[in-house]
């Protein structure tokens, strides 16, 4: 069964949480950009980008993908895409070039619409369905972003549970309701394609069966 459209923004009540002062969040991202920049809506879609704020705003919404932990943060960027089992369960270490895995802090309270759990029964929609899917999804699982920001509540981003690593919480954050005090880059980012930055890859690759071809 294929995820539903969402519902008018105005009658949807996400459950909410609050990723409180201090929270530690991993990100990769390419290092052309600074660890504490959105994306401003270019490059390839994802799950809940792009989107525009409403129908009379041309620009997307500038998005931030999150992990709570490392192995969560490499999940849902340089394995994403990796199958489950067969001969492709690999990555090619060149791939990783460019990009830099960076800690920013949470430096202000940030309410988040919650989308796992009790959070999916809330709004009438299942994990498989928003969760769970590819690319070929990735228009609907956008909308329901686009719905959730624009709804009663204004969270300032989603949160749900990593479709690789399912105890890793993931988040993305909306640029255009986080202001400079919401987050700050921690010093240094460690480039991912060679030295401490790809023998960090390959052990969380090994930790589930991903070969690295050097």
């Amino acid at each position: 069964m294929a995820l539903r459209p969402p519902p008018p923004a105005a009658d949807l009540d996400p459950l909410l949480i609050v990723l409180p002062e201090s929270l530690r969040l991993f990100r990769v991202h390419p290092a052309h950009r600074a660890p504490d920049a959105f994306n401003p809506g270019v490059g390839r879609p994802g799950r809940f980008h792009p989107f525009q704020a409403g129908p009379t705003s041309p620009d997307p919404v500038p998005t931030m993908y999150a992990s709570a932990t490392i192995a969560g943060a490499l999940s849902e960027s340089v394995f994403h895409d990796v199958p489950y089992r067969g001969p492709a369960k690999r990555i090619i270490a060149a791939r990783l070039q460019g990009l830099v895995l960076s800690l920013v802090v949470v430096t202000s309270p940030l309410t988040m619409a919650q989308l796992a759990g009790l959070g999916l029964r809330r709004i009438g929609v299942r994990r498989r369905d928003l969760i769970d899917g590819g690319p070929a999804g990735y228009e609907r699982t956008a909308a329901w972003a686009a719905a959730i920001h624009a709804c009663p509540a204004q969270p300032a981003g989603l949160m749900w549970m990593s479709r690789q690593d399912d105890i890793s919480e993931a988040y993305v954050l909306f640029g255009d309701r986080i202001g400079p005090d919401g987050i700050a880059a921690s010093p240094g980012s460690l480039p991912l394609a060679s030295g401490d930055g790809l023998a960090l890859v390959e052990e969380a690759a090994a930790a589930v069966g991903i070969v690295v071809v050097r």
